[in-house]
Parts: structure tokens; sequence; C-alpha cells
């Protein structure tokens, strides 16, 4: 099984009619398009223009999605209300020129952004891609900060393979 497919079994429980939900890295809107089906709202970031464009196309038709170009560093400019759930799927839009990838300290920032908003009870399910150029920096830095301040990683999800995705479900 694959993480987006580990991911999406284990979050379709979590997630319920009247919840807001955040989608912190659009890409190609696979995940939003199955957030929009599970929650009352679905706040989606990407700082690419053309994953925007990609997305809307997927999701048309969908009018509890909120598309938002612009980093998910900056998640705390749009969102003020309690979350039940981010979801990050780090790397960069897949099928693109990769120039446009998630960064370690934005990821960082976004992070510590996303634990402020996010409800008692909620979830933070992040996924980070380790073969990508500074997959591995973005890893070692959450990975770090989240140990460090004692943050509950419920479980955690990687295939047996070098540079394999690795998936944390934290809940707060």
């Amino acid at each position: 099984m694959n993480n987006n497919t580990f991911v999406h079994k284990y979050i379709r429980p979590l997630i319920g009619k009247e919840d807001t939900v955040v989608d912190m890295t659009l890409g190609g809107g696979n995940d939003a398009l199955f957030l929009c089906g599970l929650a009352k709202k679905v706040y989606a970031f990407d700082i690419s223009e053309e994953a925007i464009r990609r997305s809307e196309i997927r999701l048309e038709g969908k009018d509890n999605v909120t598309m938002i170009c612009d980093s998910h560093a900056n998640v705390g400019r749009y969102v003020q209300e309690p979350i039940r759930l981010f979801l990050f799927n780090l790397g960069f839009l897949p099928h693109s020129d990769g120039s446009s990838v998630t960064k370690a300290e934005e990821t960082l920032k976004a992070f510590k952004e996303a634990w402020l908003l996010l409800e008692e009870d909620g979830y933070i399910v992040i996924t980070f891609y380790l073969g990508h150029p500074g997959g591995k920096d973005e890893f070692y830095l959450l990975d770090a900060y989240i140990k460090k301040n004692r943050i509950p990683v419920l479980e955690s999800y990687c295939q047996d393979r070098t540079d394999s995705p690795v998936t944390y479900i934290i809940r707060k």
C-alpha cells in the first residue's frame, strides 16, 4: 500500500460533515478532492499557479473548497477558525519541472501555524518524500521539532525501500 492510500484509509473516519480541514499542499488536487467529499469546508494551499489551474479543473463544481495561491507557511493569514485536520503531502507538483518544491523552514513554520489552529483532538497528517531534493532536510528538521516538543505521533507509515516516503499521524 502506498502512503497516499494509507493516509486516505486512515483519515476517512476522522472527518465529519461539519468539519473544516486544510490541504496544505494542493498539488494536483487529489487530496483536496478526497477531503471535499468528507468535510464541510476545505482550504487548499499551493505556491504554484499551475497547481491551482490543474486543481480548478479537477475540483470543478465542488463549492466547499477554497484554493489559495500562497505558501502554506501563511495559513494563519487566511484561516482563523479551529481546524479538524491538516494534511501535508510534501515535495513538488507531479508532472511539472520540479522547480516549485516545499522547503524545510517554510514547512516548519506551516506546521507551527497548523498546530496553533488545530482543534483539541484534531489531526495533522504529514507525508515526507525523502527522495526529492531537500526532502530529507524537511524530514529531519520537522522530526527534530516534533520530538523536542513532545508532539504525539500516533502512527507512522513507511514502506521498506530506500528513501521511501514517511507519513506521520499526529493528534493534538
